[in-house]
């Protein structure tokens, strides 16, 4: 269908059946073609795998030189060899960069297979530069992954507590007699 039959079944049919409208379509439909051209044409050089002349502004962008005599094909692919050699982040590489950071290295990156995240915990004496260590954090991780960021003391903690366990056994309504206490066994146990 050209621009021109696409134009004309936008309009009411008593307006298309107008001379002056005939020529007004006659005239634009040229010019809309070539501005929907112009409007793919520029979309097509936002990604690498389509783009044609901003081939060259991929290539400044990712500091990719150009060399005589190459197709656009072979630089497509010299292009997108270059963006997908980005590299794996391991949490050993998380951990440096934090540590980047901190005034003492006490950040420690704990994977936690199966539930697609990972914790960070980091000394809460080294907190002091949070808004770059997130940044860094946000940068670094894999898209599909979440974080915990936790503040670590540098000191073990002691809970020192008491704990009376109960095991008492009471005698059914049967069992029951004057005299009897209501208990049967009473156990008790102390955990310090």
């Amino acid at each position: 269908m050209s621009k021109l039959d696409e134009m004309t079944a936008y309009l009411p049919p008593f307006l298309t059946k107008l001379k002056e409208m005939a020529e007004l379509l006659k005239a634009e439909a040229p010019e809309f073609e070539k501005q929907n051209n112009s409007i793919f044409d520029l979309t097509d050089q936002l990604f690498v795998t389509t783009a044609t002349w901003g081939l060259e502004r991929w290539e400044k962008i990712l500091n990719v030189p150009r060399e005589s005599g190459d197709t656009d094909e072979i630089r497509r692919l010299r292009l997108i060899s270059k963006m997908s050699n980005i590299p794996p982040a391991t949490y050993r590489a998380i951990e440096h960069a934090l540590n980047r950071f901190l005034k003492n290295p006490s950040a420690q990156v704990r994977l936690l297979p199966g539930e697609y995240r990972f914790k960070v915990d980091i000394d809460i004496d080294d907190m002091q530069h949070m808004s770059e260590l997130i940044e860094t954090l946000e940068n670094m991780k894999p898209a599909h992954l979440a974080y915990t960021l936790r503040a670590a003391l540098n000191e073990p903690l002691q809970i020192k507590d008491t704990v009376i366990l109960n095991n008492r056994r009471y005698r059914k309504a049967s069992e029951l007699k004057v005299g009897y206490s209501v208990t049967l066994n009473n156990n008790e146990v102390v955990l310090v």
